[in-house]
């Protein structure tokens, strides 16, 4: 946020910079995801599904429909409303996977939840993100047809390679050196990332689907080879994407910061705040009948759901080039994504620090 002063930023950076983070801090998101489907224990993922889907598709809709009902209510034409309610509905799913790395937190029961729900929020955003391209291009008609296809392919794949994947382990650890250090290993994992992320993304289901799933695919196949190698590859890629990659992903935050959006329109930056962060605090509380979580940490798992990024400016920018988006409402979803974003990390901390069980119980 410092080096976002705009005298600082116009001192140190220029387009090609700001075009050299924007890609590393893409790699960084992925490797986050990747961890998370690498490191969580696929048991507590499986334990927690029900809950998890029912609070993705609550915590995510909610905001949408109370989005576009605001905007309407206010005088906006119904495709601004319906972009407005879009970039309230979606979830920066980096933000909380390196929160709850950092709190070691990942291998707990909401600590699942936040990840499988988070999945589900992107299945979500790959639909809503067909209406956007419809509503601006006109050719979303296609798009939305061919996703079911699209997620078939995708899961077929995922499976042939799920078969092939354990067998290439095995071969490629025997062909190692004893007492070697799991180079080529660490290799096949980052192709795994890089393909399986490539892939989920040309298919228009979002590279963050495909990273959390390699990371997964992964773990699975890991089972067959000695624990020192298991070890070393989780080790080697933690290393990498926290001491290098992750650090891009949240200095692009900071540095897309800008005060003036939040003091240009001040009442809809506050709508917008409001809306994103209740709505899915209320859609992720509505659940409590069908769920075993207590009231408070849903309503930790809604403040979760209720941090956005960069999906949600994608959307903004997408709606602006177009001209559907007028300046202040450009301007109050970025400074809601901020200020979201945010404000997530702390409310957790605070969570925890007042009941230390919270996010295993």
């Amino acid at each position: 946020m410092l080096l976002g002063i705009p005298i600082v930023k116009a001192l140190l950076f220029d387009s090609t910079s700001f075009a050299a983070i924007d890609v590393l801090s893409t790699f960084g998101v992925v490797f986050l995801l990747f961890l998370a489907g690498l490191e969580i224990d696929i048991r507590l993922i499986r334990e927690t599904a029900k809950t998890s889907i029912l609070i993705g598709m609550a915590a995510t809709l909610t905001p949408l429909f109370l989005g576009v009902f605001a905007l309407l209510i206010i005088g906006y034409t119904l495709p601004v409303a319906i972009i407005f309610g879009i970039a309230l509905s979606v979830t920066a799913g980096g933000t909380i996977i390196g929160t709850l790395m950092e709190l070691n937190a990942i291998n707990t029961k909401l600590g699942a939840i936040f990840v499988a729900a988070g999945t589900v929020d992107d299945v979500l955003e790959v639909t809503m993100l067909s209406v956007v391209t419809l509503l601006i291009q006109g050719g979303g008609y296609i798009q939305l047809v061919l996703l079911p296809l699209e997620l078939f392919v995708f899961v077929v794949i995922s499976f042939v390679l799920f078969k092939f994947l354990a067998k290439l382990m095995v071969y490629v650890e025997a062909r190692e050196e004893p007492g070697g250090h799991s180079i080529e290993l660490f290799s096949v994992a980052i192709i795994i990332l890089i393909g399986m992320a490539a892939l989920s993304e040309s298919l228009s289901i979002g590279y963050l689907i495909g990273a959390v799933l390699a990371g997964f695919l992964l773990q699975n196949s890991m089972k067959k080879i000695g624990e020192k190698s298991r070890f070393q590859i989780v080790h080697t890629t933690r290393l990498i994407a926290l001491a290098f990659v992750v650090p891009f992903f949240f200095a692009n935050i900071g540095l897309n910061f800008n005060v003036s959006a939040i003091l240009e329109n001040p009442l809809l930056t506050v709508v917008a705040v409001a809306i994103a962060i209740g709505g899915a605090i209320v859609g992720a509380l509505i659940i409590k009948p069908f769920s075993r979580l207590s009231f408070r940490q849903l309503y930790v798992v809604g403040w979760a759901m209720s941090a956005k990024g960069s999906v949600e400016l994608v959307v903004a920018l997408l709606a602006q080039r177009y001209g559907l988006l007028p300046p202040e409402i450009f301007n109050a979803l970025v400074a809601m994504a901020i200020i979201t974003t945010l404000a997530f990390p702390f409310v957790l901390k605070r969570e925890i620090q007042r009941n230390h069980l919270l996010l295993s119980q």
